[in-house]
């Protein structure tokens, strides 16, 4: 419990460092002319230095320990908080932008290690009966530190302007250098033994699996396109402080967690492809309000319907897509391992993460400085719209309407069905839903609201697959339940 507390609170501080920057730097950058577009390029460089360090990080093993590693990352990750808050008292518009690049890609690179050490050593020095608790809580941890850091900003900026936000939350990343310090003292035998990444390049040809990363990318695009341009919007346009719009950035990771609690229920009535499609529709929606473009009135309620509408309608996208991954994987491959695939599952949606929060930024810049803040959200609601209606054409067999569709005969026909899929959602190896997880934000439907399945493994289907949906039993799972 007490390595589960101290890497919980390291994803926390590291996805409040993540989130600070967005609200803040805008409005510091705008005013000495640097143009939306460059500023949504140096607010992306952070996800393109992170994504491309992640497959790397194994390499380091041979150089110095993973215990070192995560010295080195949380250590320069808390100096590059503190030398942001420098930045604001920078007059040359070109050594801001130099030195802006220069931190950025410093933290993206060390955001990536600890992102990976993270998550490694927790397997690596957890209990097996709290792994999958523990794994939780850090997922947990990140989604806490990014809904933090806005209101962090916000309050921070209120008191000291600009440069105390980074120099505090700067202070506050150097305790994960301690944490890192009580890690080490910890016996990691992982330490000695660097294994191969699994190849993920080769399922990279299947069109199936392209058109799931690509709603994967098309969603997390959806949560950052505005990152360079609401600030800037919203004290233009309906005269808000610095301070004040900050908080905007907060309701889409508040909707993110509620929403969390609807996917059951989503996946019973619409299957995983059915609650995906869902999800772009709703971003589709979303992404147009946060202008917002005719026929919705110009208001901040609008505004706040969008984020509302893309934080709920991205955990649509994320928590099926990762198990659609795993499901199309096995596919192509029907006698691989199912740790095996859960890693190349976890690998392809961080990869699609990576690029959709790298892709996000320089597009929303791009699009405003060129065509306006408006157009923007237009032309970026038209491409996910569209892509929405190729992901529905394309998966159409693969999502159902239990709910508004079918009779009861057909219900019970197809009954299986969604149970398999909503019982696959709840046990699957992901971060996000696990009934081992104990959290308020996560209440799952007492027992006796649930099917009765019967999921006890025999000879025959244990630690493999069972047709087409993911069998999730295994030999840990064994042991634990002995």
């Amino acid at each position: 419990m007490k390595i589960t507390i101290i890497f919980f609170l390291m994803n926390t501080f590291s996805g409040m460092g993540y989130s600070v920057l967005a609200p803040l730097f805008p409005s510091l950058a705008t005013k000495l002319g640097l143009t939306e577009s460059l500023i949504g390029s140096i607010i992306s460089i952070y996800a393109l230095s992170n994504f491309l360090i992640t497959p790397f990080t194994p390499y380091l093993y041979k150089k110095f320990s993973r215990i070192q590693l995560l010295y080195f990352a949380t250590f320069y990750e808390a100096t590059c908080s503190i030398l942001y808050g420098f930045t604001g008292s920078i007059k040359s518009l070109y050594l801001l932008i130099i030195l802006m690049f220069t931190f950025r890609i410093m933290h993206g690179i060390c955001g990536g290690i600890i992102g990976t050490l993270v998550y490694s050593l927790t397997i690596s020095l957890s209990n097996k009966k709290e792994t999958k608790k523990a794994l939780g809580y850090l997922q947990m941890g990140w989604c806490l530190g990014t809904t933090c850091g806005p209101v962090f900003a916000s309050v921070f900026y209120k008191i000291g302007g600009y440069p105390l936000p980074f120099i505090v939350l700067g202070l506050f990343l150097y305790i994960s250098v301690y944490l890192a310090i009580q890690v080490g003292h910890e016996k990691t035998e992982s330490d000695q033994n660097v294994e191969e990444n699994p190849e993920i390049m080769k399922y990279l040809k299947y069109c199936n699996i392209n058109i799931i990363i690509g709603g994967l990318i098309l969603g997390m695009l959806a949560q950052t396109f505005y990152f360079p341009c609401l600030t800037n919007h919203l004290g233009k346009n309906f005269d808000l402080s610095v301070s004040v719009s900050s908080l905007f950035f907060v309701i889409q990771a508040v909707a993110y967690f509620i929403a969390v609690q609807c996917i059951d229920k989503n996946t019973k009535y619409f299957g995983l492809y059915g609650t995906a499609f869902l999800g772009i529709a709703l971003s589709t929606l979303g992404v147009l309000m946060i202008y917002p473009f005719p026929p919705f009135p110009k208001s901040l309620a609008i505004i706040t319907l969008g984020c509302i509408l893309i934080g709920g309608g991205d955990i649509q996208i994320f928590i099926p897509g990762r198990i659609i991954l795993s499901k199309e994987i096995q596919k192509f491959e029907p006698n691989i391992d199912i740790l095996t695939v859960n890693d190349l599952s976890s690998a392809i949606n961080n990869l699609a993460f990576g690029i959709g929060d790298w892709l996000g930024p320089i597009i929303g810049g791009f699009l405003s400085t060129h065509v306006g803040f408006k157009y923007c959200c237009l032309i970026l609601s038209l491409i996910i719209c569209s892509y929405g209606l190729l992901f529905f054409l394309y998966f159409y067999n693969n999502i159902t309407f239990c709910g508004n569709v079918m009779g009861d005969d057909d219900l019970e026909n197809n009954k299986n069905l969604y149970i398999d899929e909503e019982k696959e959602l709840m046990n699957h190896p992901g971060e996000f839903k696990n009934y081992d997880i104990a959290s308020p934000l996560l209440t799952l439907k007492s027992s006796a609201e649930k099917p009765k399945i019967n999921i006890e493994p025999n000879n025959k289907t244990k630690n493999t697959f069972k047709n087409k949906y993911i069998k999730l039993s295994d030999d840990d799972n064994e042991n634990d339940n002995k």
